[in-house]
């Protein structure tokens, strides 16, 4: 939607003015810089990192739409719609890759970013035949016990009405049936439905393969699944993720990064300036931080 972001909850979804260019977006991890006795230097840092983002808004304080009302950001603050997190379709990722780093590269937990599953056992290996860019290494994952697994390690993806999420897992089933899973919120009754997620090579020009409606669906979950049953293994070696118009389709071609994020938390609350109660319904500008987590 033109000059909207989609922001919501876990409960609510909505669309909302867009943010005033120059939304700072920082990234952040732990970072220490020693000098040492020789003259030279060493520094220490995380490979993980979370990021930041300083936003501000100019707009209707008292708009009758929802979607066009300023105050509808301070009432999701404020736990009018349910608490966070609270989660957002970033516009400079909607249409590359929704994921975070470490869910589009899983390769990344080795370098000390959390793991997209606690349980199966995870070992790394280089990614084989890798002709469309995806990360050097894979992360293996295997399960060794018969019983039935389902990840608490969750990433939650929310999706307006008129678009589609488009989803796809590149690497291989080495063993057994666990695969990427997604656990669809019926929109209406909120009903889950959970749908696997056929794996794709890394060879395949096919970003993504399969697709949640948002007429019916408003989120969904993306999460490790193993059926009862026999030891599994599945090697990712990448994800992608984009939620676009109904009509539109992926393009084909290689690996794209992870541009999203997890989930968001306000770090403090809203700040107003008023500026005009004559004005498009009540102008005001709106600054609010957020962080993610």
């Amino acid at each position: 939607m033109n000059r909207k972001v989609y922001f919501g909850n876990g409960t609510r979804q909505t669309w909302i003015p867009a943010p005033l260019t120059g939304l700072v977006a920082s990234t952040n991890g732990f970072s220490i810089e020693n000098q040492l006795l020789n003259g030279r230097a060493i520094i220490k840092r995380s490979s993980g990192s979370h990021r930041a983002f300083e936003a501000s808004w100019l707009g209707s304080m008292n708009a009758d739409a929802m979607e066009d009302n300023l105050y509808t950001i301070k009432d999701f603050s404020d736990g009018l719609y349910g608490q966070g997190p609270f989660y957002w379709l970033d516009p400079y990722a909607i249409d590359t890759n929704l994921l975070p780093p470490h869910w589009a590269a899983p390769m990344l937990s080795e370098q000390g970013w959390p793991t997209i599953a606690t349980g199966p056992t995870t070992t790394y290996a280089a990614t084989d035949a890798n002709t469309k860019n995806y990360p050097t290494k894979s992360a293996l994952f295997t399960f060794s016990s018969t019983a039935a697994f389902e990840s608490a390690q969750k990433l939650t993806i929310i999706i307006p009405e008129g678009y589609k999420l488009h989803f796809g897992w590149h690497g291989s089933v080495n063993s057994g049936s666990a695969t990427l899973a997604l656990r669809m919120y019926n929109r209406d009754t909120g009903v889950t439905t959970d749908t696997n997620a056929a794996v794709l090579g890394v060879t395949s020009a096919a970003r993504t393969n399969t697709q949640v409606n948002g007429n019916t669906y408003s989120k969904a979950e993306i999460f490790i699944k193993k059926p009862s049953g026999a030891t599994s293994a599945i090697e990712v070696a990448g994800m992608i993720a984009q939620v676009l118009p109904e009509a539109n389709s992926v393009t084909q071609g290689n690996f794209i990064s992870g541009r999203g994020t997890s989930a968001l938390q306000f770090r403090g609350l809203p700040n107003f300036e008023y500026y005009s109660a004559a004005i498009n319904d009540g102008q005001v500008g709106l600054s609010a931080s957020f962080l993610e987590v």
